[in-house]
């Protein structure tokens, strides 16, 4: 069943408030962590697994291979794998 964006990011923090995960608020007002952290998250952890980009990104709800490639964040773990390759 969909829900509304305000919903879910109601339930978003009420969520890692009670698995106790820090959620500063900034000067802003916006959060540390929002909805959106999510989706780089999940674009990351799909870097490691098999399968067509068209079905990445599908999962992620956008329509080029630029934009998941954006939310796919890069770390060291990763760069040591290709530079140990060679």
């Amino acid at each position: 069943k969909p829900i509304s964006m305000k919903d879910f990011r109601a339930l978003f923090y009420e969520t890692l408030e009670e698995l106790e995960i820090e959620n500063t608020i900034r000067e802003d007002g916006s959060h540390t962590l929002s909805p959106h952290s999510m989706r780089h998250t999940f674009a990351t952890l799909m870097k490691t697994i098999e399968a067509p980009d068209k079905d990445k990104m599908s999962l992620i709800g956008h329509a080029s291979p630029e934009m998941l490639r954006y939310y796919q964040d890069t770390n060291i773990e990763d760069l040591r794998k290709i530079t140990n390759s060679l």
